[in-house]
């Protein structure tokens, strides 16, 4: 039996492990608030750049079980376009500080 990383993972559920990283440092909520799609959860991060939103397949929300991340019946949405978000996570990956550097023989970042 071929473990979930053998077999290849979905971009997706890809995604949700990198979204933890980030729930891990800002925490985060589940909310369904999208009555388009609402059998999938949405993911909402209040960053210091500002709230940044993504809608999870339900598959894999248990990517976020340890992380316990709690679900809120109508989550406030602040309303940002998509292209405000990455605009967002850009200026807030260069206030991140780096936690770890490359091997000393490539020098350090």
């Amino acid at each position: 039996m071929h473990s979930e990383l053998e077999s290849g993972l979905t971009l997706y559920r890809e995604r949700a492990y990198l979204l933890g990283g980030y729930v891990g440092m800002f925490g985060g909520v589940f909310s369904h608030t999208d009555s388009q799609a609402p059998e999938y959860p949405v993911l909402y991060i209040e960053t210091p750049k500002g709230q940044t939103s993504w809608h999870i397949h339900p598959d894999d929300k248990d990517v976020f079980d340890g992380l316990k991340v709690p679900t809120v019946e109508k989550y406030p949405w602040d309303g940002h376009s998509t292209e405000e978000k990455y605009l967002r996570i850009e200026a807030l990956n260069l206030l991140i500080p780096k936690m770890t550097f490359a091997k000393p023989e490539y020098g350090n970042p």
